[in-house]
């Protein structure tokens, strides 16, 4: 805490200053002025929490001085030490809220049980406004999550409109005589070698990023809201309710801001005007059925309206992928790396000489394709990661690299014993989890293994203890989220599992060799 004693004549500051005991409440500060004018100043630079003031001063008396806090710093307690008992000047003190009236000259026990009190006071009401700020970021930190779930039960019909709709128009802005909407479809793997590695993969916090860059493009006109959809997985979905024409010009602006904030841009599906509420389902699948029959081989153009299917683009008529599946089959059964290799690359050579291929077409051609894999090593894990390139469009060149690594890795043989399988699980649900509360006690409960076994194979298959992984790995998503937000300190430590502010920087520290701000400000010069 600071004081401040403002009064003309010097013994009675001094007398203040010898008889309260100061070094009891951690008085960081004591600052004295003459008249008003100067307790004005002082107030502005230094917000002392207690002020003593008389009452007749030069300039700006006792009673102006008091209006003025009031209507400044409402929270800052004042005590008024006056030679006067007139009611004129008692009134202003208990008008503007004085905590004490004490008559001069100073009864030192009065002065000090008057300061005491007002001390008190002052720490009681911060410890409760303090209070109420972490309740009031914990519910704005919740408030997204709240509406990604609300929205993403509306848009699949698992949530009334009518019970939400009064919300979607005090908080959102939604017009409340609203009878359109169009939905956009932004797909977060799209941009997985560029956008997503910033945030070292992790689809929820990118979306939560991007989420906000929409947000605040729109909030301009509140012309709809973006969320992440809770039941479709990795997409971004955005409501339009107002200027629903002109909905693509809109979309370019998103799309805009996220090029400038992360140097790329998204490929994003647009439904048809469709009535409000009883058109949102299918306005959602109409905007994903936009992306996937949108041409993967365009180069031009990433707002993608919904046309509906042409006729022959159905995986019945799939630009001979029979025979293809045929030469990967005997090239797989011979072992013969360098066959394998010569299939994956005229398969890509054909995908790229094609003047059509959808999004629809290359999911069903790679499900066949790995069909055929796992039917020859079935004791493998076979995916195949999108391929695209900086610039987040679909690349065949990439395509057929993740293709031939595939194939060299299952050439090889890739068994995994099932220690290696359970080090992998947990791995995989700390990544999924690392904002919660984890202790090693609770996934050794919920791997059904011992917390002695749990710290041991997780240290002999991966060299590193899961204490250590799980801080390394809350750190690197507090690392992307101060390079791509303006969120607060005590935001980020949240949002990647740490209650305490200070202990989050005091581990980030340790790992980085910095602190949070001076990580932010290194990558701001940079």
């Amino acid at each position: 805490m600071k004081v401040l004693i403002v009064d003309d004549e010097k013994h009675v500051r001094e007398a203040i200053r010898y008889f309260v005991p100061w070094d009891s409440y951690n008085i960081s500060g004591i600052y004295e002025a003459t008249n008003g004018q100067e307790a004005i100043r002082i107030m502005q630079e230094h917000q002392p929490a207690v002020v003593f003031t008389d009452m007749r001063m030069p300039l700006m008396d006792g009673a102006e001085l008091l209006e003025w806090l009031h209507r400044h710093y409402p929270h800052t307690k004042t005590i008024v030490i006056s030679g006067y008992q007139d009611f004129n000047y008692v009134k202003p003190a208990i008008v503007y809220g004085g905590t004490d009236y004490l008559l001069k000259p100073l009864n030192s026990k009065q002065l000090i049980a008057s300061a005491e009190h007002a001390f008190k006071l002052w720490m009681e009401e911060e410890a409760e406004r303090k209070r109420r700020q972490r309740q009031n970021m914990q519910l704005n930190a919740l408030r997204p999550l709240y509406w990604d779930k609300m929205l993403s039960d509306l848009v699949s019909g698992q949530a009334s409109f009518h019970e939400l709709k009064l919300a979607l128009c005090e908080e959102l802005g939604m017009p409340i005589g609203a009878q359109e909407c169009r939905i956009a479809v932004i797909p977060l793997q799209g941009a997985d070698c560029h956008l997503l590695r910033r945030f070292r993969g992790d689809v929820a916090l990118t979306a939560f990023v991007l989420a906000n860059v929409c947000n605040e493009v729109m909030a301009a006109d509140q012309s709809g809201y973006a969320f992440r959809n809770w039941q479709g997985g990795g997409e971004l979905v955005v409501l339009l309710w107002s200027a629903v024409a002109q909905a693509e010009e809109m979309l370019n602006r998103l799309n805009e801001a996220i090029r400038q904030a992360f140097g790329v841009q998204l490929d994003i599906g647009l439904s048809p005007l469709n009535p409000l509420p009883e058109g949102l389902r299918s306005a959602l699948e109409q905007a994903g059925q936009a992306l996937a029959e949108r041409n993967l081989l365009q180069r031009d153009g990433r707002i993608h309206p919904f046309r509906k299917r042409g006729e022959g683009s159905g995986p019945a008529n799939d630009y001979g992928l029979e025979g293809r599946l045929d030469k990967l089959r005997i090239a797989v059964l011979s072992g013969d790396l360098e066959r394998m290799e010569r299939v994956a690359e005229e398969w890509a050579g054909h995908l790229a000489g094609l003047p059509l291929l959808t999004e629809r077409v290359l999911l069903h051609q790679e499900t066949e394709m790995l069909d055929v894999l796992k039917r020859w090593r079935p004791e493998a894990e076979i995916s195949l990661e999108r391929c695209y390139d900086a610039e987040g469009l679909f690349s065949v060149e990439n395509w057929q690299c993740r293709l031939k690594s595939l194939l060299h890795r299952l050439s090889k043989g890739s068994p995994q014993t099932p220690d290696s399988r359970l080090v992998q699980e947990i791995r995989e649900y700390l990544d999924r989890n690392y904002a919660q509360e984890m202790t090693l006690q609770h996934i050794a409960e919920r791997f059904f293994i011992s917390r002695e076994n749990v710290s041991r194979k997780f240290k002999q298959i991966t060299g590193e203890n899961l204490s250590d992984y799980l801080t390394g790995l809350r750190v690197e998503k507090a690392k992307a989220l101060l390079q791509n937000t303006n969120l607060r300190l005590s935001q980020i430590a949240e949002l990647v599992g740490y209650e305490d502010e200070k202990y989050f920087s005091r581990v980030f520290k340790k790992t980085a060799g910095l602190t949070p701000r001076e990580y932010r400000k290194q990558e701001e010069e940079a």
